[in-house]
């Protein structure tokens, strides 16, 4: 097995561990609705940069780093979606979240 092979190999287990580490949190946050423990300057800021990822990987035409960290993309966008609605009917009962 030539050693590209075990380096693409490598690469893809730290890809697909790191993006599915997440799902035992989203799977719970996404039953339980509840995101109070998230803030939303983390969850911005983790999608910004797994995008930013994703355009770097299409530039440097690595297919791994393009679908993992879209697919952490994807994982994570329903979370931050609920976090501002959370947000947002907070600030209509008057309460304000960070």
């Amino acid at each position: 097995m030539s050693e590209s092979i075990w380096i693409e190999g490598i690469g893809s287990l730290a890809g697909l561990l790191t993006t599915f580490s997440a799902l035992p949190q989203l799977v719970t946050t996404y039953r339980t609705r509840d995101v109070e423990s998230f803030d939303l300057r983390f969850l911005v800021m983790l999608f910004s940069g797994l995008f930013l990822w994703a355009i770097y990987g299409v530039f440097i035409g690595a297919a791994p780093v393009v679908a993992f960290n879209a697919i952490g993309c994807l994982l994570w966008l329903p979370i931050i979606v609920m976090k501002i609605r959370s947000a947002a009917a907070g600030r209509s009962r008057g309460r304000r979240d960070p």
